[in-house]
């Protein structure tokens, strides 16, 4: 394969709520207007953070750009358009002036960053059985209360030192009297349902694939591909704690498989199977010959990577297959991370290859 550099095409595209503003460059009359550029890619599950650089905006077009508006940059050696990142903006810089040019950097993260998506993401509703108490109008029955009837007369003493001296006498008896119930508050114990939240299970024998979707269905996290390596079943019952994401980067272990993001899209992906986009790249295709870097970490078997840089190719990115047809190496490889990169005028992929 021999990557054609004719009719170079570049958008950044930003959507605001006043509508949609394009800086856009093919290197005619008219739409002549280069622009900077770095869009980063790699195999890791956390969002990359890109950069756009403008020159000399006016003032209209500057205060068009705003944080959280989305945008894309997109490039392609012809007129169809290739998105190579799509985000968010996270941050505006300040613009920088060296008495010619005034320049102004706007970074964007790809996707959605789904690390901090709450652990309560996952509790479902449950009903259980309870003691409920409710307070009702209770009538007390009627019944008859003992009182007593009180009077005095006047009586003579008959006999005794007082005999003849009147004096006071006090009487008394019993009477029953009705009273009637009163109509009270009393509290009543009935069994009723309440409804709580508790932590998502899934049953054994259910297959790590249907788990992985499970947990993200559950807690809003969008993953536009899905392919394993290996799918091992539950041993017991799984109850899912903790945060959504980290809960499903530790299953992924298993599975021999790994969590990435594409043009802004969540990934989970088989870094070793060979269903894959492939490209060919020969020594017509190499800007400068391969480099050996054997720094790297144990995720890929103590295997180091090789550094290749070729003119930009909008469809390379994570996990897409190469095969290396150049006199400094061959075989297969597959991109571990890169970037795609342009000054304005040199539009160029750079990318980490692993073998396979």
């Amino acid at each position: 394969m021999t990557i054609v550099t004719k009719d170079p095409h570049a958008w950044f595209v930003t959507e605001g709520e006043d509508g949609t503003q394009t800086i856009y460059n093919n290197e005619t009359l008219g739409n002549d207007y280069p622009f900077a550029f770095q869009v980063n890619f790699s195999d890791t599950p956390t969002p990359q953070t890109n950069t756009v650089t403008l020159y000399n905006l006016s003032k209209e077009h500057k205060d068009f750009y705003h944080r959280k508006q989305h945008c894309y940059v997109a490039f392609n050696w012809g007129k169809e358009k290739k998105i190579l990142a799509e985000g968010y903006i996270s941050k505006i810089d300040m613009t920088q002036h060296d008495g010619v040019t005034d320049t102004q950097v706007i970074r964007f993260t790809e996707g959605n960053d789904y690390s901090n998506v709450k652990a309560r993401k996952l509790k479902v509703n449950k009903t259980k059985k309870v003691n409920k108490y409710k307070t009702q109008k209770v009538k007390e029955k009627d019944h008859m209360k003992k009182t007593w009837k009180h009077w005095t007369t006047v009586e003579t003493y008959k006999r005794g030192p007082k005999k003849g001296q009147k004096y006071l006498k006090h009487h008394r008896r019993p009477v029953e009297k009705l009273v009637k119930g009163k109509v009270k508050n009393k509290r009543v114990k009935y069994r009723g349902t309440k409804t709580v939240q508790v932590n998502k299970t899934f049953r054994k024998g259910t297959s790590y694939k249907k788990l992985i979707q499970g947990i993200a269905a559950q807690s809003g996290i969008k993953i536009s591909k899905l392919d394993l390596a290996k799918n091992p079943t539950l041993k017991k019952n799984f109850t899912a704690k903790g945060k959504p994401l980290t809960l499903i980067k530790n299953l992924l272990k298993k599975t021999g498989s790994k969590m990435t993001y594409v043009k802004g899209k969540l990934e989970i992906v088989n870094p070793k199977g060979m269903k894959r986009t492939w490209f060919e790249i020969d020594d017509k295709d190499l800007i400068q010959p391969p480099s050996y870097n054997e720094d790297n970490s144990d995720d890929d078997d103590g295997k180091g990577t090789w550094e290749i840089t070729v003119p930009l190719v909008p469809e390379i990115t994570v996990n897409v297959g190469v095969l290396m047809n150049s006199k400094y190496l061959k075989g297969r490889f597959y991109v571990k991370a890169g970037q795609h990169s342009s000054d304005g005028e040199n539009p160029q992929t750079q990318c980490s290859l692993v073998s396979m």
